[in-house]
């Protein structure tokens, strides 16, 4: 509305300026010259007016896109450090398998050379003549038995070695792929950190540059009080969208639970319910967190998450519904761990902190509303 005002004025002027010489002057005095000039300067400000407020909007856009990069490629880096956490476990596994498997094969070796240094001392002696020179048609019966038996251990115990042989090699070739895989997982994870750095610089100078048009434009109030209707719009329409909620029957009412609630994190908040913000014009709603880019933020209570994506002003921002009326908002995130219609419970992790919005600094925006008006989370929050 500042933008439009400041814009009529502007438009005003000249159409004044020509007005007053009118009056001090015949005219044949106002000559052409004159009135090229003034349709000139006309032009010049309503060309100004409408690049300033386009400018106005490709700023907000490409916040917008560099918030949700950044949000996208932070779940990426998650996901990868997830991914290289099994990988790493499935490589010690295999490790741990490959370690048995070489114990086993050296008792096998210690048994073979055993086999084979008696087999030795056996055959120094043929087997028929170690049974003619026995008398003893009994103990001829048990040297024939035994040397069935010894053939036949011999013959198993050759074939689990090279059972054994087998597996260690099989272990061994899954072994190099995983480490290949592993390799492989962390030149990516390195890629996506830069990749994530340069967004997150992209980022701050998108905001830098917002926050520098809209200071030099003295439109801050103005943008404060249309981010705060754009909240109470999309507070009315979820409102309209959600009801009823059904609540987890082991999970007590959020208004049963004032003074006994769980932070969202554990750092304590910089900037308090009601104070006045820097511009001196505008009362904190919520609590501001300071805290470190991708620090889990977590649900205060059970309820459903009613929004999760971008909003100006807020940056990235989801809002949980618990139910009666009561509604708790965590803006400014790097990245939304939970998508529209998910039930999560208190203590379960939502999101990861940012400084999504256009904000310089890293942090958690925290509110808690009932039927739409903020509450002073210090009243319902413990410690």
């Amino acid at each position: 509305m500042r933008i439009l005002a400041t814009g009529m004025l502007l438009l005003t002027l000249p159409f004044v300026a020509m007005f007053s010489m009118a009056e001090g002057a015949s005219p044949k005095q106002l000559s052409e010259q004159h009135l090229k000039k003034l349709r000139d300067d006309i032009s010049e400000l309503q060309n100004y007016l409408k690049k300033a407020q386009d400018d106005h909007k490709e700023l907000v856009s490409s916040l917008r896109k560099s918030d949700e990069e950044v949000a996208k490629l932070s779940q990426q880096v998650d996901k990868l450090k997830q991914a290289l956490k099994e990988e790493r476990d499935r490589l010690k596994k295999l490790k741990a398998e490959q370690k048995t498997l070489s114990q086993s094969q050296h008792k096998q070796q210690r048994i073979l050379n055993d086999i084979i240094l008696a087999s030795y001392k056996m055959g120094q002696e043929p087997q028929l003549k170690m049974l003619l020179n026995q008398q003893d048609p009994a103990q001829v019966a048990r040297n024939l038995s035994y040397l069935q038996y010894f053939n036949q251990a011999h013959q198993q115990e050759i074939q689990q070695y090279r059972t054994t042989l087998t597996q260690l090699s099989d272990v061994q070739a899954q072994i190099e792929k995983r480490e290949s895989n592993l390799q492989n997982q962390l030149s990516e994870l390195k890629r996506s950190h830069e990749q994530l750095k340069q967004k997150q610089q992209q980022q701050r100078q998108d905001a830098q540059a917002l926050d520098k048009k809209i200071r030099g434009q003295g439109q801050q109030l103005s943008r404060l009080q249309q981010d705060r209707q754009s909240l109470m719009e999309v507070l009315g329409k979820v409102e309209e969208v959600f009801l009823p909620f059904e609540r987890n029957k082991e999970s007590r009412p959020f208004r049963q639970l004032k003074g006994k609630l769980p932070s969202p994190l554990t750092t304590k908040p910089e900037k308090l319910f009601g104070q006045w913000q820097h511009n001196g014009k505008q009362r904190w709603q919520g609590w501001l967190y300071p805290e470190q880019t991708g620090t889990y933020v977590r649900a205060i209570h059970h309820g459903r998450i009613v929004f999760s994506d971008w909003l100006r002003g807020f940056g990235l921002l989801t809002i949980v519904d618990h139910g009666q009326g009561y509604m708790t908002l965590y803006a400014r995130n790097q990245a939304l761990l939970k998508t529209v219609g998910d039930w999560v419970e208190a203590g379960d992790v939502i999101a990861n902190v940012g400084r999504s919005g256009g904000f310089n600094d890293s942090g958690l925006y925290f509110e808690i509303r009932y039927k739409g008006h903020p509450q002073n989370p210090k009243t319902w929050l413990r410690g």
